[in-house]
């Protein structure tokens, strides 16, 4: 029987009724459409095991790069994360025959030979030898897109939650990337963005009928605003995502807005490949004048 208050109608807000949050409030009070990962730990018997989590985010977008994976304290993969600090987040695409696998493996409490019994996928060791040689980094899965391996940063502060009868709840993990693993099939599309896996999307446990999945039709874009004095920034975006020990400073991108679109990448490179060449970690106005001045004479 379900604890939750009834709905009510909402004030001054006409067509909308307030729903009382209760525990797992994203999916049972709320629909928020999510990917999800299979995180891959290693059990205290050396086997590997998977977890599907839906609550695993990216964290610091800057260095260092993280994602928060939040999981039920009493879960197999947060007492693994917790005893030895390692893991893979694994992202597979959407199959629907495999759609009953993940949900098994995601039941609570389940034995580690129930899961690996249900698991639908394949375990193979990591293609980075410094993980496959690890006894304690966990195998991933073969038909991944998408893996991320990480290691968990027990000096960040976040506490666990604790449930109506004061025991731990849930714990938040703050993964620390230590690699990020693409398919060759699309990492292209990183880039390019004409290349994009069709990912499942989970909706939650919902009405003690089974956990609900869809699926994405064909992504496409939407053109950036054309906003008078701004160009700087296009620039700036993809200028600083080039090359992490490279970053450009907008008055120097402002110097860069009438570069045609069709060369501003290429362009851009080069002058990142001159810095690193300089051992610049900074391209602002000065180095952009001194690079010109060079090529002017050469």
């Amino acid at each position: 029987m379900s604890n939750r208050k009834p709905t009510t109608k909402a004030q001054d807000t006409p067509g909308f009724v307030a729903i009382d949050p209760v525990d797992n409030f994203y999916q049972t009070c709320a629909f928020i459409p999510m990917s999800f990962a299979l995180v891959t730990t290693v059990y205290e018997d050396g086997q590997t095991g998977i977890g599907p989590h839906a609550l695993c985010y990216p964290f610091s977008v800057t260095k260092p790069y993280s994602m928060m994976l939040i999981s039920r304290s009493s879960s197999g993969t947060a007492a693994n994360i917790r005893r030895n600090g390692k893991c893979a987040l694994n992202y597979v695409l959407y199959d629907r025959a495999r759609l009953k696998g993940i949900a098994n493996m995601g039941y609570p409490g389940m034995a580690l030979v129930d899961k690996l019994e249900a698991n639908p996928y394949t375990l193979v060791d990591s293609p980075s030898p410094d993980k496959a040689a690890d006894p304690e980094f966990p195998k991933v899965i073969r038909e991944a897109f998408q893996i991320i391996e990480c290691t968990w940063d027990d000096k960040f502060g976040l506490h666990s939650h604790k449930d109506a009868f004061d025991r731990p709840y849930d714990s938040h993990f703050n993964l620390q990337v230590d690699r990020i693993l693409m398919h060759e099939d699309y990492a292209p599309g990183i880039e390019k963005g004409d290349i994009f896996p069709n990912m499942p999307i989970f909706y939650g446990y919902r009405a003690n009928r089974g956990f609900w999945f869809g699926h994405h039709e064909e992504p496409f874009s939407v053109p950036l605003p054309e906003v008078k004095g701004m160009e700087y920034q296009t620039v700036f975006y993809q200028a600083n995502r080039i090359d992490s020990n490279v970053q450009f400073t907008e008055d120097a991108c402002k110097q860069l807005t009438e570069i045609p679109t069709p060369f501003l990448k290429d362009a851009l490179q080069q002058i990142v490949d001159a810095a690193l060449a300089a051992d610049v970690t900074k391209v602002d106005e000065d180095f952009l004048k001194r690079l010109m001045a060079e090529r002017s004479q050469s």
